[in-house]
C-alpha cells in the first residue's frame, strides 16, 4: 500500500499502524512525505514488533530526525521479516545512521537500505564501516547525495574488505570523494569480487582516476560504472 505524500502526520501514522500491527497480509508499506516525525516513525517500529509479514517499508522524506532513527534501529535488531529498507531523506544525520548501523551488525534479514540524502559526513562514514564489517546479508546500499568526502569514501570502501555480501553501491552526487577517494576505492576493488554495481556518478572524480577504476572492475567482470 502506498500512502505516500498525503501528509497524514504522527496522527495519521498513528492510525494505520494500528491496523498493520494485526494484520498478516500486508507485504508493502510507504509512507514518503507523510508529514510524520519521530512519533510517527515510533508508532511504525511499535507496530512492526507485532507484525510477521511486512517485508518493505518506505519512510523517506520524512522528518525523522535521530530520535525517530533510534526508534528504527531498535526494531531492526528485533525485527526477522523486513528486508527492504528506505530512509532517504529523513534527517538522520549521522547520530541517527549510527543508531541504525549499530543495528546491522546484527539484523540477520535486511538486504536493501537507502540513507541517501541525509548529510552524512565522515563520521556517519565510520559507523557504516563498523556495520559492514559485521554484516552478512545487506546486498544494496544507497549512500547518494551525502558528504563523505574522500576520507569517508575511504572508510566506507575498507569495510568492503571484509564484507562478501554488498553486490551494490551507491556513492553517486558525493562531490567531494574525488581522486584521492577514488583511490580508496581501487584498493578495495583489487581484492573485493563480490560488488558488482557501484555508482560514482558526480563525484569530483578526474577522467584519469577513473580509469584504473574502470580496469579493476572489467577484472571483475562486473558492469560498468556510471561516471557523468
Amino acid at each position: 500500500i502506498n500512502i505516500g505524500g498525503n501528509g497524514i502526520g504522527n496522527a495519521g501514522a498513528a492510525s494505520v499502524c494500528s491496523a498493520l500491527g494485526c494484520n498478516n497480509v500486508l507485504v508493502s508499506l510507504s509512507l514518503w512525505d507523510t508529514g510524520i516525525g519521530a512519533a510517527g516513525a515510533a508508532s511504525v517500529c511499535s507496530a512492526l514488533e507485532r507484525n510477521s509479514v511486512l517485508t518493505s517499508l518506505n519512510l523517506s522524506s520524512n522528518n525523522i530526525g535521530a530520535v525517530g532513527a533510534a526508534s528504527v534501529g531498535s526494531t531492526l535488531e528485533r525485527n526477522s521479516v523486513l528486508t527492504s529498507l528506505d530512509l532517504r531523506n529523513s534527517k538522520l544525520f549521522d547520530a541517527g545512521a549510527a543508531s541504525v548501523c549499530s543495528a546491522l551488525e546484527c539484523n540477520s534479514v535486511l538486504t536493501s537500505l537507502n540513507l541517501s540524502q541525509n548529510d552524512l559526513s565522515a563520521a556517519g562514514a565510520a559507523s557504516l564501516c563498523f556495520a559492514l564489517e559485521r554484516n552478512s546479508v545487506l546486498t544494496s546500499l544507497d549512500l547518494s547525495y551525502n558528504y563523505f568526502g574522500a576520507t569517508g569514501a575511504a572508510v566506507i570502501c575498507s569495510a568492503l574488505r571484509h564484507n562478501s555480501a554488498l553486490t551494490s553501491l551507491d556513492l553517486s552526487r558525493n562531490c567531494h570523494i574525488g581522486d584521492a577517494g577514488a583511490a580508496g576505492v581501487c584498493s578495495v576493488l583489487e581484492c573485493n569480487s563480490v560488488l558488482t554495481s557501484l555508482e560514482l556518478s558526480c563525484s569530483g572524480i578526474s577522467d584519469a582516476a577513473f580509469v584504473p577504476i574502470k580496469a579493476l572492475l572489467k577484472r571483475n567482470q562486473t558492469r560498468p560504472v556510471r561516471r557523468l
